[in-house]
């Protein structure tokens, strides 16, 4: 029994020091990879070009990484599992060795003791031939009296009774068990041994099948696992160079996601989402820049040609001059509007536009709005109508421009006596503003893009009515921004209905 608890004592210690130093090395292996690192750098200048192929493994290679990491696992993994076998075929000895030398000592005692105690000697020297035993027999006074074996000079009484225990000798391990033989006139103890010198070898033995096996399975899971690692891990170099070779003048270039179902599949359309964001803006940025150009160059072109036409013989002229000076103002105010929207635009983009949140009722504001609209158009009858009194959260000089330009816009493509009617009204969590006109609409295919910078439905129609193409954009950038959205219905030389909802303040709980 003491043995026994020897064994897992020994099994306990010995997990508990497994443990203790995978957990160092897992905390050490960065220093030993900068140590290792260290160490060949210091030899850079005899070995240069395996230098840079070492550092490259230790600092860069996920495929190494992998391969080490997943070897040293599985290598702590093996030596837990061959000290679990060690130590069970050792203990599987150790009870076989022990039943042996229990049922032999009573074997012993049973048949080969006469009624006085006394054992018959010659027949005990055939069972220790035969079953590799050791048999001693001493008085009480510790003194052997007999034994199998011929030397007695290491021979001692091991006190122990009853109970098989393992002693470690200068001449060997033996499982040594030691009974009494009561008699009639005197106490004798008989002591039986076996050497577990074959039992040991057969562990040793079973230790280094175990150590070899290991190790050419370590050496193979290196072998194929990198293989493997570099197989699962060519996507990513793959991805590498495609992304490399994309630049400002080849952004079409995609990442290939085809026969991939795994996490690099994400990560490549991951990227290839992103490149089309890229592409996208870059396309954006490249149509604002040209129609930009484009709508700066008529007004320019037009002062540059009046100043040529005073330059030459407007100065004289008084009509020429007045012409002159009307068309240069009209154009320079024309810039001016056109720049403050790119202005507006810009800082939107990059999140300069701060918006000044109020509370206010959104009925006043229609109120005002329909009254200025009235004031400088008397062509079209303008209506507002409201069910109930709205109160909303939101920037009012920000709403009001939005809602000047889908006014303007109605102005412009409804036919003088036309009607242009708006509507407040609560929807569920929203206040709805509806502004619908008798306009000549807007095209179907066209209803997707009107909110595109600088885009026309009908260009020479909208050139002649002024605009650059860019009130609708702001429009709907400040309804975006105030959390609202957009909804248009238009019928070509039927007109036009845009609804526009814009959040209700949230109710605070008491």
């Amino acid at each position: 029994m003491n043995s026994l608890k020897k064994i897992f004592r020994l099994l306990y210690q010995l997990i508990l020091f497994l443990f203790y130093g995978i957990k160092i090395l897992i905390k050490g292996l960065p220093y030993l990879f900068e140590g290792i690192g260290w160490i060949f750098q210091s030899f850079g200048k005899i070995f240069k070009g395996a230098r840079q192929r070492i550092r490259r493994l230790f600092r860069f290679s996920i495929t190494f990484k992998i391969t080490v990491v997943y070897a040293l696992i599985i290598s702590i993994l093996l030596l837990l599992s061959n000290a679990s076998i060690l130590l069970g075929f050792r203990f599987f000895l150790l009870e076989q060795v022990r039943k042996d030398v229990e049922r032999n000592t009573q074997f012993i005692l049973a048949y080969y003791t006469d009624e006085n105690g006394q054992i018959a000697q010659e027949n005990i020297v055939d069972l220790a031939k035969q079953e590799d035993l050791e048999i001693h027999i001493f008085d009480r006074e510790n003194i052997i009296v007999y034994s199998t074996e011929e030397d007695h000079a290491n021979i001692q009484l091991f006190l122990q009774l009853d109970s098989p225990t393992v002693l470690d000798q200068n001449y060997g391990q033996y499982m040594v068990l030691t009974k009494s033989i009561p008699t009639s006139t005197k106490n004798h103890f008989i002591q039986v041994e076996k050497n577990m010198k074959t039992d040991n070898a057969y562990i040793q033995i079973l230790g280094l099948v175990l150590l070899a096996v290991n190790g050419i399975g370590i050496v193979m899971i290196l072998i194929i696992g990198s293989s493997i690692s570099r197989r699962m891990l060519k996507p990513i170099e793959t991805m590498t160079e495609t992304v490399k070779n994309i630049n400002i003048y080849d952004l079409n270039r995609r990442l290939d996601v085809r026969g991939s179902q795994d996490e690099l599949k994400e990560l490549a359309e991951t990227f290839n989402e992103m490149f089309d964001g890229i592409q996208a803006s870059y396309d954006r940025q490249n149509q604002f820049v040209s129609d930009a150009s484009h709508e700066l160059r008529t007004p320019i072109a037009v002062i540059q040609g009046y100043a040529n036409l005073l330059d030459r013989w407007g100065k004289d002229d008084r009509a020429v001059l007045e012409e002159s000076i009307y068309a240069i103002k009209g154009e320079a105010e024309n810039m001016q509007s056109l720049m403050e929207k790119l202005l507006f635009l810009a800082r939107s983009d990059k999140g300069l536009q701060k918006l000044d949140i109020e509370e206010f009722v959104l009925n006043d504001l229609l109120d005002e709005v329909t009254k200025e609209t009235r004031l400088i158009d008397d062509n079209h009858d303008i209506q507002y109508t409201s069910k109930e009194k709205i109160s909303i959260q939101a920037d009012r000089k920000n709403l009001k421009q939005a809602l000047r330009v889908f006014i303007d816009n109605s102005v412009k493509f409804t036919p003088s006596g036309g009607v242009i009617h708006l509507e407040t009204f609560l929807q569920k969590k929203h206040a709805v503003i509806v502004i619908e006109d008798t306009g000549a609409g807007i095209p179907k295919e066209d209803i997707p893009h009107i909110f595109d910078r600088f885009y026309r439905s009908d260009k020479s129609r909208t050139k002649a009515s002024g605009g650059h193409g860019l009130g609708l954009s702001i429009a709907k950038l400040i309804i975006d921004r105030h959390k609202g959205h957009i909804e248009v219905e238009s019928t070509v030389q039927v007109g036009t209905k845009i609804r526009i909802y814009l959040p209700l303040p949230k109710v605070k709980k008491m």
